[in-house]
């Protein structure tokens, strides 16, 4: 009787030429919210699924928030930035890239 080749050796042990490779955990799909899952966590659960849908549905309309923009996003849904102040460094934000584009 004649083994197989390497059947006794699936395992990655003494004879096989192959590196061990850790098992992978489950993959998952990506989401538009990976990029700011470090901004998004201290908020709740309700606030953390609005703020993904509001970046989902900006997705769609062509809006693509840099992090200092969900940084103040968040920090006015947890109240610790006023709107009047996200809107005026959105508006500085704003004035510094027209300034990049038009040098």
């Amino acid at each position: 009787m004649t083994p197989t080749p390497d059947t006794d050796q699936l395992d990655g042990s003494a004879g096989s030429s192959l590196p061990d490779v850790p098992p992978s955990p489950l993959s998952r799909t990506p989401t538009i919210a990976d990029e700011y899952a470090d901004l998004l966590r201290p908020l709740n659960n309700r606030q953390r699924r609005a703020m993904i849908l509001r970046l989902t549905f900006g997705f769609y309309d062509g809006w693509r928030p840099c992090r200092a923009e969900m940084a103040d996003l968040v920090a006015v849904e947890l109240g610790t930035l006023g709107a009047d102040e996200a809107s005026r460094r959105q508006r500085q934000r704003n004035l510094s890239t027209n300034e990049l584009l038009i040098h």
